[in-house]
């Protein structure tokens, strides 16, 4: 080929790379019912992932904010997908529906100058397709997004379909976006593991006392920190397992504490004008009776001290107790603050390696962790139950503690 014909053709093919659209990041969507058409740059770079050392178990965040880049505003958009090459096909209806690592969240004010309502939309039907993602740190990510969202719209009681769509085009960074993240799938099969031991262990005996459960939080969507310090294994952001308990009123339990709470309220009746002593002793016993009605059973995971520094006033009572299946107990008497308050009352049971823990002595033990930081495995928990000790120790002679022992890693 003549030099003379490819040297003429080079001007023009470096014209060509120099006016050869960038690949541009943007999202649009829409919302007839609304009026809404928008269209926003998304200011994506650079991007994150929740673990960068293992790319396996990796979830990568792109998080726009309208206007673009204006992080002053909650309006935004995020996307969490796999941090590899592929095509990921989803539905969400809510927050928590989230099907491992996808997830999208749009958050839109329809007019902040008429009306200042906030549209909160999630994925009823959705496609995220990352067509580049470079291993190496600072690689570059790119990929497509559409499908259909979906908001609920209090102030008009209705719901409505929101068509979204764009591209992506960034750089990863290797560095952690959230302070806490999502549970990977090794962790989620140790705390599932364990929230099953929990609900199998607990609801049949307290129910069959006369305890109705009325709120129940538990790990199954609690997210994980990602720097938790002191070093542990797995720590989680919120809730481990959370009971909270109302007695029936119509169980053998609940009749005779009701029973005996209508007494002491006539004492108080009968001598509120003349025995000021008898008043205070029969409201005392009133009082005492109803916070008898209601308790709270919780537990956390991988304490990282075996000794805290809980401070035990002239007034207040401490004694350990001896419970199957449970390396350590210990009851805690905090005396009321006036003649008329109940006591603040709490038994904490330890489970794992606790040996030498000793609540009577100073300062603080650190517990010795056997597995790596953020490794995925639960060593030890402590399960609280704050009510009065009376009611804690029956509720701790009708469960079999020794089950709990099984959410224990060896």
């Amino acid at each position: 080929m003549n030099r003379n014909f490819i040297a003429g053709l080079l001007p023009i093919f470096v014209i060509l790379l120099w006016t050869y659209p960038k690949a541009q990041s943007n999202i649009s969507f829409e919302c007839k019912e609304l009026n809404i058409s928008k269209s926003e740059s998304l200011t994506c770079d650079p991007m994150s992932e929740d673990d960068p050392n293992d790319l396996a178990e990796s979830y990568s965040y792109l998080i726009t904010y309208f206007p673009a880049n204006n992080q002053q505003t909650d309006q935004r958009f995020e996307l969490h997908f796999p941090a590899k090459i592929g095509n990921y096909h989803w539905t969400q209806s809510n927050e928590d529906d989230k099907n491992d690592s996808l997830a999208a969240y749009l958050v839109y004010n329809t007019n902040p100058k008429v009306y200042g309502y906030t549209l909160q939309a999630y994925p009823k039907d959705f496609i995220v397709t990352v067509t580049r993602y470079d291993a190496p740190k600072g690689g570059t990510i790119e990929g497509t997004f559409n499908g259909m969202m979906q908001a609920y719209l209090s102030w008009k009681q209705q719901t409505v379909s929101i068509p979204v769509k764009g591209t992506f085009r960034t750089t990863r960074t290797g560095k952690f976006d959230y302070e806490c993240r999502k549970q990977r799938r090794s962790e989620k099969e140790v705390i599932s593991k364990a929230v099953k031991i929990f609900d199998d262990v607990f609801p049949d005996p307290l129910q069959k006392m006369g305890w109705q459960i009325t709120e129940e939080k538990n790990g199954y969507t609690t997210q994980i920190a990602n720097n938790p310090a002191p070093f542990r294994p797995i720590f989680m952001c919120s809730d481990f397992f959370d009971l909270k308990l109302s007695l029936n009123p119509n169980s053998d339990y609940g009749k005779m504490l009701q029973d005996s709470i209508q007494y002491y309220n006539q004492q108080v009746v009968e001598n509120s004008n003349n025995n000021h002593k008898a008043v205070t002793v029969a409201a005392q016993n009133m009082y005492r009776l109803q916070t008898m009605q209601t308790a709270e059973l919780s537990i956390a995971a991988n304490s990282p001290y075996l000794k805290e520094n809980y401070i035990i006033g002239a007034k207040d009572k401490s004694k350990e107790l001896r419970i199957r299946g449970v390396t350590y107990a210990w009851q805690l008497y905090l005396a009321p603050t006036s003649e008329l308050d109940p006591p603040e009352e709490k038994t904490m049971l330890f489970f794992g390696n606790w040996k030498g823990v000793n609540m009577h002595s100073g300062g603080y033990t650190k517990y010795p962790f056997i597995h790596k930081q953020q490794s995925p495995f639960i060593e030890n928990f402590i399960v609280t139950i704050e009510a009065p000790a009376v009611v804690a120790n029956k509720i701790i002679e009708s469960i079999d503690w020794t089950k709990l022992n099984n959410t224990i890693s060896k």
